[in-house]
């Protein structure tokens, strides 16, 4: 008996239709570099609760404003050895 062919991993993203297959929202999704919490657009503005950290190479990073420090570490890291920002995993 041969095997039903099935999707990879890609195509069942793709086929869910929503961008990079991850849940779909209807606002912009941000997490913070360093804890990885979701920050809504609205916390950008005054009074700020989170901001946006940018490395040597002029790429924008969100954090939150109490993660500024480690998020800065960790771009210092990224500056420093050319690697990607080890950023935390997301949550909400």
């Amino acid at each position: 008996m041969k095997r039903e062919k099935r999707l990879t991993k890609r195509e069942r993203k793709a086929a869910t239709g929503t961008p990079g297959g991850g849940h779909a929202h209807d606002h912009q999704h941000i997490h913070c570099v360093s804890c990885g919490r979701h920050l809504d657009p609205k916390e950008f503005d005054e009074p700020a609760s989170a901001t946006v950290v940018q490395c040597e190479h002029k790429s924008s990073f969100p954090s939150c404003v109490t993660c500024v420090d480690k998020t800065k570490a960790l771009l210092a890291e990224h500056d420093r050895t050319g690697q990607p920002v080890k950023t935390a995993g997301a949550w909400h």
